[in-house]
Formats: structure tokens, C-alpha cells, sequence
């Protein structure tokens, strides 16, 4: 539960020469108020028989009302849910230690003097500090006072995380339009509900996170609308977004992001939890057609296009053993899948602490899962949930297009004669809990995550680690101009990630405003062909590659000393 709060700038000259003429009738031009609420006429009428009567706090509480409405109508005024200064009357609630005081000078009478004079009950009735509940004012500055509140806000921010300042960015807008433009400033809540998308002025006055246009300066950007089966569980396969439903009629949709507007380049009539695909352009995924099975059961299956019939691979790996269903590979040509590790079972006694785990499997030439040579199995080791801990694994990119199968939180390549594999990346991969990502780096080794850390590594070498204080990588990524496209996760500055240039440790940070300014991204790509990084999230979101690089590149943020 909370408030929907509106923060208004109010023409103080508006209000006294158009609103209380209107209101005291003793003009009848329409005003901002009339042209555009189609129930202007009701809320004249219900305000003056408050005037009539003999509750001044209700009248004056009405007045003050339909003035933030008749604002609202004529200017500008943002959205905020549960942010305001007027619920700011308590450390913590709004400002971490900061309470605000309203003083007795920001009181709107001095608007409402001729409605005073003429009905003198609501004298000493009109007040501006917090919110008297739903459906009301609060905090009402006059022009005069706004700079000084806006100074204050910005010294209680002033000592705040950059991510965390960002989120204070309505109030801080609308108090520097008001001081620009000489204006009052009038808070209010519940007089827009977006949740009925009904409001009492014009909705293009508006500006909120929601609608898109929360009035702040964003970069010029490219947008195209997501897939109908998008969803958060989206994911980036080898440069095709891969959106799926498992809704009534089974639905993937892989969509090309190195085309703009990107392609569909595949559709289905299937549920694909996992997916990868070959060099010759076919794809190796985990599917079912049964999404009302319980429990769903989903199996291996070549495909080359929309419409050609899957081959359908073994479902069970050697000794009738399970596969697990999210992630499978390629190695050279091979189709690669991993054992299911059944967590669970360690609780119950089916799976002990030391217990070999049997590494990945690949296709044989008769058509059966094997055990791939070469690769040493992994033990059992608990999880931080008291189960069996699932063993890092992935596969990562090397600048020939060759692929390193990640096994355990090591790096295994195919040996020279295709047989098998060797372990040529010594890389205790930690656990991270998202997908492996990588980028190469130089001709023999790559950059990748491990437990949220950037690394990088060498054939043959160990693992470098690279900006110590970015604590929350999502993804790694190849980037423009030998750079990488790092995704954070949340993250003290609140950038949605950066382009980190590792040869000279700087970096670009990539902030909301530079996508368009949504609240979250899931994920950023570097679409190579049509010179565009690419945001995902409820929709695509490109921005040239030479607007990004055009920004000033800074040194790599250092950890903080230790007391």
C-alpha cells in the first residue's frame, strides 16, 4: 500500500486571476481546468456549496483541491508512488536521516485571498505540510520559497550512492522547472491515479516512469516493440534473442539481433527451455510440445528451420541416467548435454557429499549419449541451500570461433585429433547464479564472470581479475572498439552496465537515460553489423554506437580503503 503522488507546478498568477474569479463567479471564461476535465462543471459546483457552508476545513480543503486540479490542467506535473516531500515527517520514510518542516510561510493563503474575504470560514483553515490521506494536498512552496527547498533536497542527497540519488529525480526535476520558471510547487496524491488511466488535466502534462516521459533528458534512441511472447526469462543465444510461452499453444521465437529492427528469424510450435546453435546454422534445443505434463518432460531435438520435423535425440544418457534440460552445447560439430544434478537428493539420501559428478555427455555416431573423454568428473559439494551445489558450466567464445566447453569452473577444448578433450583453462570458475557469458580476449584466452567478478584467462595461464569493485556483473560481452558489454546487477551508481576497455582499464558507464531511461534492462548486446548496442527489456532499445562512444571514458572505479 502507499500513496500515488503528484507534484504540481502552480502559476501563483494563474491561480489568483483565472481559478478564484472562476470559483467566486465572478468571471465566466473558461479556464485550463474547464477545456480539458471532463468534469469540470462538478467540481465548481461541489466546491462552492462547501463554500456555503459552515465546515472551513472542508471548504478549504476543496479549494486547495481544485486548484492542484485546475494546475494540473495547464502545466506540467510529475508521478511518484509513495515519493513525496509531504510524507517526509519521519527519518527514513523518505530521506535516510532527514526529516522535512514545512514552514508557516509556505501556507497557500495568500493565493486564496479573495475567497477568504468573501467566505471568511476558511480563514486559518488552509495549510501546507503533510498529507491528510487519500484524495488531498500537502506540502504547497511559493515561488519565492522553491530555490531554498530544492537546496535542501539536494544536501540531503548530496551524501547518497549515485543509484540512490536517481531515484529522488521527479521531486529534483519538478522543484528545478518550478525555480526556472518561476513557479509555485504543490504536491498531492491519489488526483491522478494512473491505475485507471484517468487524470484531472491532460494526460501529456503528465510525466512519469511508467508513460516514458518522465521529463528528464534522455539520448535520441531506436526503438521496436517486443515479441507478444516476451518474458522475463528471455535469453541471448549465440546473437538471437530466444523468447518461448508455455501457454496454451507451446510458442519460441528466436529473434536475429544482428539485423535492426531485429528479425524473427525462427518460429516454432514448441517449448524450448534451452538452445544452442551450430556453425552450419542449425539448432540443438530442449523442447516439449506436452506443457500441461506433470512433470513436463523435455527432450534433445535437431532443427534447421520453422517448419522442418525435429530429430528427436535420445532422451536418457548412459545407464538410463537423466539429462538436464536448460543447457546444452556445441563442441566443434558435436551436440553437447549435461547429467542432471539432482540437488534435492542430497537431503534425502540419495546423493553424499564427495560423490563423483559424471561430466558432460556428446553424440556419438550410432546416435547415443557418451561421456565425453578427457573430461574429469566433479565431486559433490554443498550448496548454500544445504543441497548438491550444480558445478559452473557454459561454453565461451575464442576470437577463431572456437568453443571452450566449461565444465566444473574449468576450460575443456577438443583435443587435436577430435577424440576427446583436454583441460587447457585452469579457472576455478566460481558460481555467479546467471547464465555463463564470455568475450575472447586476444587469440588464446577469454573474459568471464566468476561469482559476479570479471576475469580474464589464457590457454595455458591463470585468471586475471579486472575492476575489483564492480561486485555484480550479469554478463559479459564482446564490445566496439575492443571493448567489453558488461550487464549489472544493482549497483551503487544505478548504471545498467558499461563498456570497459581492457587495455587501458577505463570505461563508458552505460546509464538508464542513455535507453531511454526505463527502470530496469535485462539485457545489452553489441549488434557487430548494424553498429547499434541493443537494450532488451519489455521491448528493444538501440543506441548508435558512436553516441556511446562519443562519451568521455573515465578510470575504473577503485575499492574503498578499509578502516
Amino acid at each position: 500500500m502507499g500513496y500515488d503522488c503528484t507534484l504540481h507546478l502552480v502559476d501563483e498568477d494563474a491561480i489568483r486571476e483565472q481559478f478564484v474569479p472562476r470559483l467566486l463567479g465572478s468571471s465566466t471564461e473558461p479556464t485550463a481546468l474547464d477545456r480539458v476535465h471532463p468534469k469540470a462543471a462538478d467540481v465548481w459546483r461541489q466546491v462552492r456549496e462547501l463554500l456555503l457552508g459552515t465546515d472551513g476545513h472542508a471548504a478549504a480543503e476543496a479549494v486547495s483541491v481544485a486548484a492542484v486540479m485546475f494546475s494540473a490542467s495547464m502545466l506540467p506535473y510529475r508521478y511518484e508512488r509513495g515519493l513525496a516531500l509531504s510524507l517526509a515527517f519521519e527519518a527514513g520514510r523518505v530521506f535516510p536521516d532527514a526529516v522535512f518542516e514545512p514552514k508557516v510561510e509556505y501556507a497557500p493563503d495568500a493565493l486564496f485571498a479573495d475567497v477568504v474575504a468573501a467566505h471568511p470560514q476558511v480563514r486559518g483553515w488552509f495549510s501546507s505540510g503533510w498529507f491528510g490521506g487519500n484524495y488531498t494536498t500537502g506540502l504547497y512552496v511559493p515561488a519565492e520559497y522553491v530555490a531554498e527547498v530544492l537546496a535542501w533536497v539536494q544536501e540531503q542527497l548530496a551524501p547518497l550512492p549515485k543509484g540512490a540519488q536517481r531515484n529522488y529525480r521527479g521531486i529534483v526535476a519538478t522543484l528545478r522547472a518550478a525555480v526556472d520558471r518561476k513557479l509555485g510547487y504543490w504536491e498531492a496524491t491519489d488526483l491522478a491515479v494512473p491505475a485507471a488511466g484517468e487524470f484531472p488535466g491532460d494526460p501529456e502534462l503528465m510525466w512519469a516512469q511508467y508513460l516514458g516521459n518522465d521529463g528528464t533528458a534522455v539520448a535520441a534512441v531506436e526503438t521496436a516493440p517486443a515479441s507478444r511472447i516476451a518474458s522475463v526469462l528471455d535469453d541471448i543465444v549465440d546473437g538471437f534473442l530466444m523468447s518461448h510461452s508455455d501457454g496454451k499453444s507451446p510458442q519460441v521465437e528466436l529473434w536475429d539481433l544482428e539485423s535492426w529492427p531485429p528479425r524473427l528469424a525462427l518460429q516454432r510450435n514448441e517449448f524450448w527451455v534451452a538452445a544452442a546453435r551450430a556453425s552450419e546454422g542449425g539448432w540443438l534445443a530442449y523442447s516439449t510440445v506436452d506443457t500441461k505434463a506433470r512433470p513436463r518432460v523435455f527432450a534433445p531435438i535437431l532443427v534447421d528451420g520453422d517448419t522442418d520435423a525435429p530429430r528427436v535425440l535420445p532422451a536418457k544418457g548412459p545407464d538410463g541416467a537423466d539429462l538436464y534440460s536448460h543447457e546444452c552445447y556445441f563442441l566443434g560439430t558435436r551436440p553437447v548435454v549435461l547429467h542432471e544434478v539432482k540437488s534435492h537428493l542430497l537431503r534425502f539420501g540419495g546423493m553424499q557429499l564427495g560423490d563423483p559428478l559424471p561430466g558432460p555427455l556428446w553424440l556419438t555416431e550410432s546416435g547415443a549419449w557418451e561421456q565425453i573423454p578427457g573430461i574429469t568428473p566433479g565431486t559433490v559439494v554443498k550448496s548454500s541451500l544445504g543441497d548438491a551445489a550444480r558445478p559452473v558450466t557454459g561454453a565461451a567464445r575464442l576470437a577463431d570461433g572456437s568453443t571452450v566447453l566449461i565444465w566444473d569452473g574449468n576450460g575443456y577444448e577438443l583435443d587435436p585429433a577430435g577424440t576427446g578433450c583436454v583441460r587447457t583453462f585452469e579457472m576455478a570458475a566460481q558460481r555467479s547464479f546467471v547464465g555463463f557469458t564470455s568475450a575472447p580476449a586476444g587469440t588464446d584466452g577469454f573474459f568471464y564472470q566468476s561469482g559476479r567478478d570479471l576475469h580474464e584467462i589464457h590457454r595455458g595461464g591463470t585468471p586475471i581479475r579486472h575492476a575489483e569493485a564492480w561486485a555484480n556483473v550479469m554478463d559479459v560481452r564482446p564490445g566496439p572498439d575492443d571493448s567489453l558489454l558488461l550487464k549489472f546487477g544493482s549497483n551503487d551508481e544505478g548504471n545498467v552496465g558499461a563498456l570497459y576497455f581492457p587495455n587501458d582499464r577505463t570505461h563508458i558507464p552505460l546509464t538508464p537515460e542513455m535507453f531511454g531511461d526505463k527502470s530496469s534492462y535485462s539485457a545489452l548486446y553489441w549488434s557487430r553489423s548494424t553498429n547499434r548496442i541493443v537494450a532488451i527489456g519489455g521491448g528493444f532499445v538501440a543506441v548508435a554506437v558512436e553516441t556511446v562512444l562519443s562519451q568521455p571514458r573515465s578510470a575504473v572505479p577503485e575499492l574503498p580503503d578499509e578502516d
